[in-house]
């Protein structure tokens, strides 16, 4: 009765302050028909318990996180189950309509925001479906959290640490959903000990580009999980996830180590975590006002008390050319928050809605040194705004999902490189950015590196995604056309043409 009720509700045009009702599609005009129509020939819209919507405003579903793309989808589908979906999915597929889940760029009030920089998650002239409806915590057990695709980080952890629990691997920006960031791998402090987000990941709840619903883990469709996860939201739309947990700590202590000489901080960065005495480890390079670059290690030991952080051991594996900065000791809760108050500062002054054009790369250590001659050697302090380039050491080994391809290498060793800017809003070549951008991604390929999904890179190729995912290319082709036949979803990525 409550689906029939809202089906009413919906098609006499009393459910329309967010947009007009759509009651189907009309394949000769390739478009929408509202509510009520009578179109000859019209595909109706099937029997829903949320909405399928021609949005009177759709800002919040045309725009991602770097604002470089404007794409106008058609209709958002705001699900009231999971039923939904399949069915909005199906019945895209049967006439070709494209489909992107949206994180939302952020414009509105509640500060949800898309983990993509270059349109990945845009779709023009499709259906947005939008997942805050489905952002429920279903249940946190012991080492485990059963989650809506569509809740946020932010709010698992939060509930998780009511528990002491908390995610192995956390992101700066607490406020991304689940299913946005396990579609990209999802990476944070802790990365250089639990990989990437996706690799904590035991089972999934998956609607695929047929609108099958299937539950998938390493031992059930173990290879559609491993196609999903890291996978661009290529295969099929994550609605559920089962979280793994671990003991949380109460205390973290943060503690900063500045150096002038890059070298120095790079040997140190490996040495951190080949020792493995600090439980969250950041790096970054700064631009100085006058030219050249600061370095900095940002590190977080996390400690229950009586017990204490032992300093004493990270200060052990430093060169003496590490000047120590600024400690304290932040409540775990302040600590997963602690980034937000540099959100709310940028925002303020203007920089949150302008455009970012990311870059993201995985560069093996030996190659990174050479990598940074021609990235920091071009780059300026207006070319990166008030962002750092991260420059962080990754553990092969903790990164177990195929489809997070991994940079050629010596040892299991790289490194994270990401230019993470944020130019002034009037700034005046953002096209020049987003060519330098191409430029060094093309030598960091040069050099063995592979890109993280969200970054900014223009011109991909077929052959660009082809040399980025090598052996794996052709069995990711013959999984696209089982589970998305009409290659209807997450179009922007631009991987599959």
């Amino acid at each position: 009765m409550h689906t029939e009720l809202t089906r009413r509700r919906i098609l006499s045009g009393l459910a329309v302050g967010a947009g007009v009702a759509i009651a189907g599609w009309n394949p000769q005009a390739k478009a929408w028909a509202a509510a009520p129509s009578s179109t000859p020939g019209l595909r109706q819209v099937p029997a829903l318990d949320g909405t399928l919507l021609l949005p009177a405003d759709a800002s919040a579903f045309t725009e991602d996180f770097g604002h470089l793309f404007t794409r106008q989808p058609q209709a958002v589908l705001t699900p009231g189950s999971v039923n939904d979906i399949q069915k909005v999915v199906r019945y895209a597929r049967n006439n070709r309509i494209p489909v992107a889940v949206n994180g939302q760029s952020g414009t509105g009030t509640e500060g949800r925001h898309s983990h993509s920089h270059y349109g990945q998650a845009l779709v023009e002239g499709g259906i947005a479906i939008d997942l805050k409806p489905l952002s429920r915590i279903h249940g946190i057990a012991q080492g485990i959290a059963d989650v809506d695709a569509g809740a946020t980080w932010s709010t698992l952890a939060l509930q998780a640490l009511d528990t002491g629990q908390a995610p192995p691997v956390y992101n700066d920006f607490a406020h991304l959903s689940i299913g946005g960031t396990l579609s990209v791998g999802g990476l944070g402090g802790t990365s250089q000990r639990y990989g990437s987000q996706a690799d904590n990941v035991e089972w999934l709840q998956v609607v695929t580009g047929t609108g099958e619903l299937v539950t998938c883990s390493r031992s059930n469709r173990r290879a559609l999980f491993e196609a999903v996860l890291v996978g661009g939201g290529q295969y099929a739309v994550i609605v559920r996830a089962g979280i793994k947990l671990i003991p949380a700590q109460t205390t973290a202590r943060s503690l900063e180590f500045t150096y002038t000489d890059r070298a120095a901080f790079l040997r140190d960065s490996l040495a951190v975590m080949r020792a493995g005495v600090v439980d969250d480890q950041n790096g970054y390079a700064e631009p100085k006002p006058g030219g050249g670059w600061t370095y900095r290690l940002a590190l977080g030991i996390f400690h229950t008390a009586p017990a204490q952080p032992d300093v004493a051991a990270v200060q052990a594996v430093l060169s003496p050319e590490a000047t120590a900065g600024p400690t304290a000791d932040l409540p775990f809760r302040d600590w997963l928050l602690r980034f937000d108050p540099n959100w709310a500062a940028l925002k303020a002054a203007g920089f949150w809605g302008s455009q970012k054009p990311w870059l993201m790369m995985f560069v093996g250590a030996e190659k990174t040194p050479a990598y940074l001659d021609t990235v920091l050697g071009e780059l300026t302090a207006t070319q990166m705004g008030p962002g750092p380039v991260r420059i962080s050491p990754m553990d092969a080994r903790t990164l177990t999902r195929p489809n997070f391809v991994l940079p050629r290498r010596r040892t299991n060793e790289f490194f994270e490189v990401s230019l993470i800017r944020i130019p002034a809003p009037n700034h005046p070549d953002i096209p020049g950015l987003l060519a330098q951008n191409r430029r060094f991604y093309d030598r960091a390929v040069e050099l063995g590196a592979k890109r993280y999904l969200v970054g900014s890179v223009p011109s991909l190729t077929r052959a660009d995604w082809r040399a980025h995912y090598g052996a794996r290319w052709a069995s990711l082709s013959d999984l696209k056309q089982h589970h998305d036949p009409a290659s209807i979803l997450t179009p922007g990525q631009g991987i599959f043409g």
